[in-house]
């Protein structure tokens, strides 16, 4: 019998070490035996208990497919919001065929023109889109985060080709489901096509409301809004004030918010003077959020 350690057992389920472990304190998946040592172990039984204690399912790979790596692929894929509805079978068939394949910090994926040849899902790092105008001005469409689909309009454009650009702002891992196989699976679940649809319409209500700002706010009032968002995954001091990390370099926010690195430099300088913000670089307090949040 085949025993995993926790490390293992996370990579097999599609989660970090540490998310397996606090699930585990917080009684949301059963205990596992030791051995020896005092160390978790982990069996292909235990495995499959858990999948069913979080709601997925237990199945097995298609015959000739690696079985750990299936599973880890099931696990990512399960994580996506436009495949997390899908039956066992499709999402088994999908993770078969799917390949990952990493990035270096500043690579592009891919440019405007090249032919899609895949759906790339974002496993680890950040990936900026973006676009650039004939006068050589980039504009950020988003900026991905993991668990994240990016370039999906490709695969139904006629001519197959990406419309904007992809760069990893870090070190990035991306599982690719090829698009042929994708194509197949697209025309026996209309559910999948409808989640995708449903994740285009999000994406293009994001994109209105970020042109409704552009049109109406100033950058100092984008910028405050921007800053206000974080804070709502920041750290709240004891001193008062919450702390945020900004996720991107200042010409990249810059470019997100529809301004140039020089506006973008004197708005925190007008922040800090002010005594609504502190901090240099990424990591900021704000200390006036609601005048921020109502600036």
């Amino acid at each position: 019998m085949r025993f995993y350690t926790c490390s293992e057992a996370a990579g097999l389920l599609g989660i970090s070490r540490n998310t397996l472990l606090r699930w585990f304190r917080e009684g949301r998946i059963g205990a596992v035996s030791r051995d020896r040592r005092g160390w978790r172990s982990f069996t292909e039984a235990d495995l499959d208990r858990i999948r069913r204690e979080l709601g997925s399912p237990a199945s097995t790979p298609p015959a000739g497919v690696d079985s750990q790596r299936w599973s880890r692929v099931c696990g990512w894929l399960r994580q996506v919001p436009a495949f997390r509805s899908l039956s066992e079978a499709i999402l088994s068939e999908m993770a078969a065929s799917a390949r990952f394949k990493g990035f270096l910090p500043g690579q592009t994926l891919f440019s405007p023109g090249e032919r899609c040849l895949g759906l790339p899902v974002l496993v680890k790092g950040r990936v900026r889109l973006y676009r650039v105008t004939e006068g050589g001005r980039e504009q950020t469409l988003a900026v991905v985060t993991p668990c994240q689909t990016l370039g999906e309009t490709s695969l139904f454009r006629p001519d197959g080709q990406y419309s904007s650009n992809a760069t990893c702002l870090e070190g990035s891992t991306l599982l690719i489901l090829p698009q042929s196989r994708l194509r197949e699976v697209l025309a026996q679940s209309p559910e999948l096509s409808w989640n995708l649809l449903s994740s285009f319409s999000q994406r293009v209500e994001a994109l209105e409301a970020r042109i409704e700002e552009m049109a109406l706010l100033s950058l100092e009032q984008r910028l405050a809004r921007h800053l206000t968002e974080l804070a709502r995954s920041g750290t709240a001091l004891e001193a008062g004030g919450i702390r945020i990390e900004l996720t991107m370099s200042t010409a990249d926010l810059a470019s997100l918010l529809g301004g140039a690195r020089e506006s973008l430099s004197r708005a925190m300088m007008r922040f800090r003077r002010e005594g609504w913000i502190q901090g240099q670089g990424r990591q900021l307090v704000l200390l006036e959020p609601e005048t921020l949040a109502h600036l």
